[in-house]
């Protein structure tokens, strides 16, 4: 049995309790929200919200109770690598794919008119720079701050700007690597002494970004746990790749392949009819402007989820607490039960709103990401990490026929949840169950080893724990390959209309949307429902009228038989 109980206060002050197969009884806000409300407008409130039934957690489903802990990644540390697996004898090459460390709000807009005043991040980390030419240094080194009161963002942080725990969060990855790949399996070197030169370096690691500070800073820290200070050596520096952001092929960018603008609208378009009426119910409640599109209401509600994590984990309290105020202030009078196996989920008020919120963005962004790889989005991307693993299991031959250097042992691509992240999980089916959006500093390892049957095998870890494999290096191929290929599809012609751009990906939150003030709520209108629902609820409300018909004349006959009596 799956059903909805619905705890409304009656006007003397008790509660009655009501089963979601019938429609709830007009609700009594506070005096201050109070508005005229029909029954038909407050079933068209709950019906648009969801509440009900649409979208109600299953048995198995996760409910998103721990999720600021775990997206923030609060621990800091995923643990040890898991250890060699069976059969294997020799390990060839291990690429480590990272999304950046935890960071402050990654946009200038603000979760809700209010926050400006109220939010605030202080930020510790920061730059020393300077200027070369070859490794010769022409300047001192200039520290980067950020003046007070001068940003996008209330106090001492750019917008997006690395945490100082999100530094932290890659150095304890980078300690894990060296716990596995040189104390445990010696097959990287202890030290860097004793290299000559800055290229070779990278003849066993290589470190690639895409260009934000962020990510840059991420790479840095996750080597820096690697090889400290004592184990470099008498290098003057280590080499950073990275591209301009036009180039970039780890994340969604029409510029690499024009096809996602069409396919990303035409994803948008298509969602399921539940799907739908959850986000625009949801923003018609949050922010009635972007209500109408589904990609609008999307990318914003994700503005907001970032925005609100952001402060949670790092900003003033007072953000997060203004925001709650807004939703207890409108939402105070319902409390709603989901019951499901026996199992309870509160879904009253912010906390529960946060849940919510976070659960339709997790499902559509997973969806969204599958379907760009099926256009081709990342074979680019999947062509590159795929070339360096395949020169790694058959060097002689592929360098041979494609004259290249000797590719590096370790090779670390340091980026976003948007890419590399989220296009490895969705595309390769990595993660099988919710939440799907990546955790800060969250780490995807691909290992190859040679194995004891003559053969190479495959395994992807996630987070310390094996995802996937291991698997014959045939199958691995096989599975690349087709993403790889699908890329032929990218260079269709651009519609121009719908898809995310180089400028508003790599955080799901850069938007273009004004974002209103949210201070009163208005309800949803009954235009919001679906028409199958508008034409039910229309049969529902012509029976009732045609059953107080039948009534009032089986009455009135009743009493004129008496009458006669």
């Amino acid at each position: 049995l799956k059903f909805t109980a619905l705890f409304v206060p009656s006007p003397g002050g008790a509660s009655q309790r009501a089963l979601a197969l019938t429609p709830p009884p007009a609700m009594a806000p506070p005096a201050r929200h109070r508005r005229h409300t029909s029954v038909a407008s407050s079933a068209s409130a709950w019906a648009s919200l969801g509440l009900w039934t649409a979208g109600l957690p299953t048995g198995a489903s996760y409910g998103y109770e721990d999720i600021v802990p775990r997206y923030c990644n609060s621990a800091k540390d995923w643990g040890p690598l898991p250890a060699r697996p069976a059969g294997a004898t020799e390990l060839i090459q291990v690429q480590a794919f990272v999304r950046h460390g935890a960071r402050v709000q990654g946009s200038n807009k603000y979760c809700w008119k209010d926050s400006q005043e109220k939010g605030n991040f202080t930020c510790q980390l920061s730059y020393l720079e300077n200027s070369i030419i070859s490794e010769k240094p022409l300047t001192p080194s200039f520290r980067t701050l950020y003046m007070s009161g001068r940003n996008s963002l209330k106090g001492s942080c750019a917008a997006g700007q690395l945490a100082a725990d999100g530094f932290e969060m890659h150095q304890r990855n980078g300690i894990r690597l060296r716990e596995a790949y040189v104390d445990r399996e010696g097959f990287l070197p202890s030290s860097l002494f004793g290299l000559s030169d800055v290229d070779s370096v990278e003849g066993f690691l290589s470190l690639r970004s895409t260009d934000l500070a962020r990510t840059r800073q991420s790479g840095m820290a996750l080597v820096s746990g690697l090889y400290g200070k004592a184990e470099l050596g008498s290098l003057p520096y280590l080499p950073l790749k990275t591209m301009d952001a036009g180039e970039e092929n780890m994340l969604v960018n029409p510029q690499v392949c024009p096809a996602v603008v069409p396919e990303g609208a035409r994803y948008f378009e298509s969602l399921p009819a539940t799907t739908t009426r959850e986000l625009k119910g949801l923003c018609t409640w949050l922010n009635p402007e972007v209500a109408k599109d589904n990609q609008a209401c999307f990318w914003w509600l994700g503005h907001l989820l970032d925005c609100l994590m952001a402060q949670r984990r790092f900003g003033d309290a007072g953000s997060v607490a203004g925001f709650e105020g807004v939703l207890e202030n409108n939402m105070h009078w319902m409390v709603v039960y989901h019951v499901w196996n026996e199992e309870i989920y509160e879904l009253s008020g912010s906390a529960g709103l946060l849940r919510r919120v976070w659960s339709i963005v997790d499902e559509v962004h997973w969806g969204y990401f599958q379907a760009m790889a099926k256009a081709g989005a990342f074979g680019s991307f999947f062509a590159e990490f795929y070339g360096a693993a395949l020169q790694a299991v058959q060097p002689a031959a592929v360098a041979e026929a494609a004259r290249l250097p000797k590719v590096p042992k370790l090779l670390l691509l340091s980026g976003h949840d948007t890419g590399p992240m989220l296009p490895l999980y969705a595309a390769l089916e990595l993660r099988n169950t919710a939440p799907y959006w990546p955790e800060f500093a969250s780490m995807l390892v691909l290992e190859l080893w040679n194995t004891s049957r003559g053969e190479v095998v495959a395994r992807w870890i996630s987070n310390s724990a094996v995802v996937a494999g291991p698997m014959p290096f045939s199958a691995f191929s096989d599975q690349v390959g087709a993403l790889i290929l699908a890329r032929a599809a990218c260079h269709t012609p651009a519609t121009g209309v719908g898809g995310n751009t180089p400028s508003d990906e790599p955080d799901p939150g850069r938007m273009t949307v004004e974002l209103p003030d949210v201070a009163v709520v208005e309800p949803p209108r009954l235009a919001l429902l679906q028409p199958a629902e508008a034409a039910i609820w229309a049969l529902v409300a012509s029976l009732l009228a045609l059953g107080s018909v039948v009534f009032f004349r089986v009455w009135r006959d009743k009493n004129r038989s008496l009458s006669l009596v």
